[in-house]
């Protein structure tokens, strides 16, 4: 399991959170990235900048607090990266908190 703490902050981020949001929400995306074809729902960096109206640095920022905390995954594909939401670690994560705070 991840650190719970490290996850937490990683969400605390309004920013962060929305792409974590956008990449629940993911189906086939708009960009055309070679071998993209018939593969899982993720996000490139092009379609984060377009979406959130920042800079590629600051997208990059973003994922890597976010790859780092272990809730998305990422995978290059050319010059560009593509993003996939962790479900498991994410779903640990939630099951912690309820295991931790959940009124019994």
């Amino acid at each position: 399991m991840k650190d719970n703490v490290k996850i937490a902050k990683a969400l605390s981020d309004p920013i962060r959170y929305k792409i974590m949001l956008m990449l629940a929400k993911s189906e086939a995306g708009c960009c055309p990235i070679p071998g993209r074809e018939n593969s899982r729902p993720g996000l490139c960096n092009c379609e984060l900048m377009t979406e959130l109206g920042i800079i590629q640095s600051r997208v990059s920022y973003h994922m890597k607090e976010l790859v780092e905390a272990g809730l998305v995954t990422e995978e290059p594909r050319g010059k560009w990266k593509m993003y996939f939401i962790n479900t498991k670690t994410l779903r640990q994560f939630i099951e912690q908190l309820n295991q931790d705070f959940a009124l019994k």
